[in-house]
């Protein structure tokens, strides 16, 4: 017999399985085995951490945390999670008193899960205290644990491809115009709690709202995308299939279509293949209702560099030796 506890709601998907040659992506390079060097003539920032990062299965980014001064351990950097989360494995191993039950919601199914309070976060530059965080199966994690929103809201979050690492920075000041590398294009982003969108976006000329999700192989729309598509040209077809599944167990399929053109004013990516799914993190953004689209980590990796600034509320691209995005 159960006893009947409160339970609150977060968010957590990976994708598996996308094959074909227009969705196979070259990874980022060699492993980074140490802190990774700053950019030659870039001053560096002593606010800033750069932390040396692996890519898992998933061809996610994960970064070294330690927990009340232990570690390291690797954690999937997620900016679609609203709650951070940590493998079952880990909290046996650091004597995490389990607490109440919570329901994480996944992909395909929601998942009864304890939670554990997680005291002393720390992540480069970044530290939070007193996090309560589900615990999940390594099996289904595949990781040490995810860091969600909780945890990255209020930093910005540079991505660096280039070098696999990522670097955690206090949010930065007012940017001189003049003083923004030409290769680099700023998108101007709205929200709270680390929701941030943005509503300048066109797929195919249909308005669409946009996020960022570093948790999702792929890019990712949701069904009233697609019927909005093929209101203006019936000819978009499914190109195949994908199998879904998620940290929280189950399967589910997903359609491939391809479209033309995705605006995120001022970048245009071309040729893009995105799967159309009604995931649940439509739904916890209130995105249901309405064209949406989440950009997830095949887009990202063709840049060498992306960064998600949670104070200005700005994604910053750095189109230098990308394919797929252009300025509109």
């Amino acid at each position: 017999m159960c006893a009947i506890v409160p339970v609150e709601k977060c968010s957590r998907r990976k994708f598996f399985g996308y094959s074909g040659a227009s969705l196979a992506l070259a990874s980022g390079g060699a492993l980074a085995q140490s802190i990774a060097p700053s950019p030659p003539g870039q001053k560096t920032d002593p606010s800033a951490q750069r932390i040396a990062t692996e890519n898992d299965a998933a061809k996610h980014l994960t970064v070294s945390v330690t927990i009340g001064g232990k570690g390291p351990f690797r954690f999937v950097v997620d900016t679609g999670a609203d709650r951070s989360v940590i493998a079952d494995d880990v909290a046996a191993y650091l004597g995490l008193i389990r607490g109440p039950t919570v329901t994480v919601q996944g992909v395909v199914k929601s998942l009864l899960s304890q939670t554990v309070t997680v005291h002393d976060l720390n992540f480069g530059a970044g530290r939070r205290f007193d996090l309560m965080m589900p615990v999940l199966p390594r099996v289904l994690l595949q990781a040490d644990g995810y860091l969600g929103l909780d945890a990255i809201d209020g930093y910005r979050v540079l991505f660096d491809f280039h070098h696999n690492a990522l670097v955690i920075t206090e949010p930065r000041h007012v940017i001189i115009p003049g003083l923004i590398p030409p290769s680099q294009v700023k998108v101007q982003l709205r929200g709270s709690q680390g929701h941030l969108r943005s509503m300048n976006c066109r797929v195919d000329g249909v308005p669409t709202t946009t996020f960022i999700d570093t948790g999702a192989e792929i890019s990712v729309g949701n069904t009233k995308l697609l019927e909005a598509l093929l209101d203006r040209d019936p000819a978009y077809f499914i190109i195949g299939t994908l199998p879904i599944t998620g940290v929280t167990g189950g399967q589910m399929n997903g359609q491939l279509t391809e479209v033309r053109n995705v605006r995120l004013n001022p970048l245009t990516f071309s040729g893009c293949v995105l799967l159309i799914a009604d995931l649940q993190i439509f739904a916890l953004w209130d995105l249901l209702n309405d064209p949406a689209l989440l950009i997830g980590m095949n887009f990202l990796r063709q840049f060498q560099q992306v960064s998600i600034d949670y104070g200005r509320k700005e994604l910053m691209f750095d189109l230098a030796s990308t394919r797929i995005a252009q300025r509109a």
